[in-house]
């Protein structure tokens, strides 16, 4: 896993990032899918398995050449109840000020059978695009889901220790080169750290991902 994570960082990724998109390869699009807050041609995609029957619908903030554009905020999803087999939410959450109106119009959408699969950033940078509003928590996470009529909620931590969150935080100053050679000392941080603290990578994580259904 350590080589392919140098790689990701290699290609410009960031650590919460690549760390994310690892956690997808257990996962397979199938069905009608919409994809919400992605733009044109997300990257994580590519991680993921595909069947053949998928069908890729993408949903955003803004316009742009690969999908529609709504107001999240307020706008009801253009989808019959009960009719779309998976929904992705990544790094999208964070930009929403009305979030449970989004979790709830998900909700309505997803077929009793189908499945949300989800990110949301908690120990990093500000990044508006074009707003930045929130950091959830697990607990928080799990109360907003379930009030918006989810019945299965699973939120798992992304990330290793503080290490990792520092390192994460400063390699966007640094050039790529450089990101390589920090890497390894940071990572073995978090190693020797965590093999006295194990409940520590509990308090230290990069960003949670979350899988749902009705």
């Amino acid at each position: 896993m350590f080589k392919v994570i140098i790689k990701e960082i290699f290609k410009g990724k960031t650590l919460i990032r690549t760390l994310m998109n690892l956690e997808l390869k257990k996962y397979t699009l199938s069905g009608r899918v919409l994809d919400i807050g992605g733009g044109e041609n997300p990257s994580y995609l590519r991680f993921f398995k595909k069947s053949s029957d998928l069908q890729f619908t993408g949903i955003d903030l803004k316009s742009s050449a690969g999908s529609s554009c709504l107001d999240l905020e307020k706008d009801k999803l253009p989808f019959a109840g009960s009719s779309v087999d998976q929904v992705l939410l990544f790094n999208i959450l964070e930009h929403i000020y009305n979030h449970k109106f989004l979790a709830a119009e998900v909700c309505r959408v997803l077929k009793p059978s189908g499945i949300v699969i989800g990110f949301t950033p908690f120990l990093v940078n500000v990044h508006p695009d074009p707003h930045d509003y929130f950091r959830y928590t697990k607990e928080s996470l799990e109360r907003i889901f379930k009030e918006s009529g989810f019945s299965q909620v699973e939120i798992k931590g992304i990330g290793r220790g503080p290490f990792a969150v520092s390192y994460n935080t400063l390699i966007c100053l640094f050039p790529g080169l450089v990101r390589l050679v920090l890497l390894p000392w940071y990572w073995l941080g978090d190693s020797l750290l965590l093999g006295l603290k194990p409940k520590l990578k509990e308090k230290f994580p990069l960003g949670y991902l979350f899988v749902l259904k009705k």
